[in-house]
C-alpha cells in the first residue's frame, strides 16, 4: 500500500452561514519523516479495519446520482486541492455549533487495483504551547490546537475500482461519538456525506434486540411488557433471509398503537425506524436468549426465552397468576443483583 497524496483544510462550522468561504487548504508532502505523516499513514493503512461501519450513498434527485460521490469521483480523475476543496467546503456547511473547529485532511493512494481514499476529521481545542529557546521560554494560549488526541476523529474509507458502479459505498468511523446503540454523529452521515447506513443483518439484529431491551425497561404497562415478550419469544421463528424494518417487525407481531409508539421512542437514532435488514436468529438469540419474570412474592422465574412457556406452566386465576415447573437441580446460586 502506497499513500500518495494528502490534501489538509481548516474547516469551520457554518451551517447556519452556508455561504461562507472556505478557508485556503493545502497539500501536505508525503514525508515519512513527518511525525504528522506518520499518524495519517498509521489511519490510512488501517481503515479497512477502523471504518467498521458500513455506508451507502443515497440518489434521491431525478438523475440518480449522488453528490458526493460525484465529488470523490472528480477528485480521482484530477487530484489536487482544488479538487478536494468541494468536499471540504460540503464539510463546513454541515458543521454545527456544537462540532465546533476541525481540521480535515483527505489522503488518496495506490493499493494495487483499487485506489483508497481516506477522509477524516479532527476537532480543535483550546491549549497552552511552551516553546523553548536557548535563552528564554515562551509561553502563551492558543484556539486551534489540532490532535491533541490522534484517537479523536471522524473518518469515511472508501475504494474506487474504476467500474461504472464504483463508489457507491463506503465504510465510516466516528470516535467522537458514544451513544448507546448509535454508532456515528448524524450530521457525518446523512448531512456531510448524504448516505445511510447499509445496515448489515446483525448490526441491525442487534439494534432491534437492544431496543426491545430498552422499551421493556422504560414502561410499567403490562400489556406492553407481555407484547414485547411475546414477540421476543416467537422471534426466532421469523425466516433468516426476511427483510424488515424495526417498524415493520412491530406491524408484523400486531403489537398496539401504545407499544409500536414504545418501540419506536427507543431507537437510537430514529431515523433508523424504516432502516430495513435481515432478520438474524442467531444474533437475536444472544441478546434477548432469557426471559425473566418477576412475582409479587418476590420471585423471580427465568428461562430461554423461545422455551418460557413450556418450562413454567402458566394458569390463570381471578386473581393474578399462578406459575409452575417440574425439573431436576443442576445448580444453585447466591447473588446480590437480580
Amino acid at each position: 500500500m502506497a499513500l500518495e497524496a494528502i490534501y489538509s483544510f481548516l474547516t469551520y462550522p457554518k451551517r447556519s452561514s452556508p455561504d461562507d468561504p472556505l478557508a485556503p487548504g493545502t497539500e501536505i508532502p508525503v514525508d515519512e519523516d513527518n511525525k504528522l505523516v506518520r499518524m495519517l499513514s498509521y489511519l490510512y493503512a488501517n481503515a479497512p479495519q477502523d471504518c467498521h461501519v458500513p455506508i451507502k450513498f443515497r440518489a434521491d434527485n431525478e438523475d440518480q446520482t449522488n453528490p458526493v460521490r460525484n465529488e470523490l469521483i472528480a477528485l480521482l480523475d484530477a487530484p489536487s486541492v482544488e479538487s478536494a476543496a468541494p468536499l471540504a467546503l460540503r464539510l463546513q456547511k454541515t458543521t454545527g455549533g456544537n462540532s465546533g473547529m476541525g481540521l480535515m485532511f483527505i489522503c488518496l493512494g495506490d493499493e494495487g487495483d483499487v485506489t483508497r481514499v481516506l477522509i477524516s476529521r479532527f476537532p480543535a481545542d483550546e491549549g497552552v504551547v511552551a516553546e523553548r529557546r536557548e535563552a528564554e521560554l515562551t509561553v502563551q494560549f492558543v484556539e486551534q490546537v489540532f490532535l491533541k488526541s490522534a484517537h479523536s476523529y471522524k473518518a469515511a474509507a472508501f475504494h474506487a475500482n474504476g467500474r461504472p458502479d464504483q463508489l457507491w459505498g463506503g465504510h465510516i468511523v466516528d470516535r467522537q461519538l458514544n451513544h448507546g446503540s448509535r454508532s456515528v454523529a448524524d450530521y457525518w452521515i446523512v448531512s456531510f456525506l448524504e448516505a445511510e447506513e447499509a445496515t448489515t443483518p446483525a448490526l441491525g439484529t442487534k439494534r432491534l434486540a437492544r431496543t426491545l431491551k430498552k422499551a421493556l425497561s422504560q414502561t410499567d404497562d403490562g400489556n406492553a411488557k407481555q407484547e414485547i415478550t411475546a414477540a421476543a419469544q416467537l422471534a426466532g421463528g421469523i425466516p433468516a433471509r426476511r427483510s424488515l424494518s424495526i417498524a415493520q417487525f412491530c406491524e408484523h407481531f400486531h403489537f398496539s398503537a401504545a407499544t409500536t409508539e414504545l418501540v419506536l421512542r427507543c431507537i437510537d437514532p430514529p431515523r433508523l425506524a424504516n432502516d430495513k435488514f435481515r432478520f438474524d436468529p442467531d444474533e437475536f438469540a444472544q441478546h434477548l436468549a432469557y426471559r425473566q419474570v418477576e412475582l409479587n412474592n418476590g420471585a423471580i422465574l427465568t428461562a430461554p426465552a423461545e422455551r418460557f412457556d413450556e418450562i413454567y406452566e402458566r394458569q390463570r386465576r381471578r386473581v393474578g397468576e399462578t406459575f409452575s415447573t417440574t425439573g431436576e437441580i443442576v445448580d444453585q446460586k447466591l447473588k446480590t443483583t437480580k
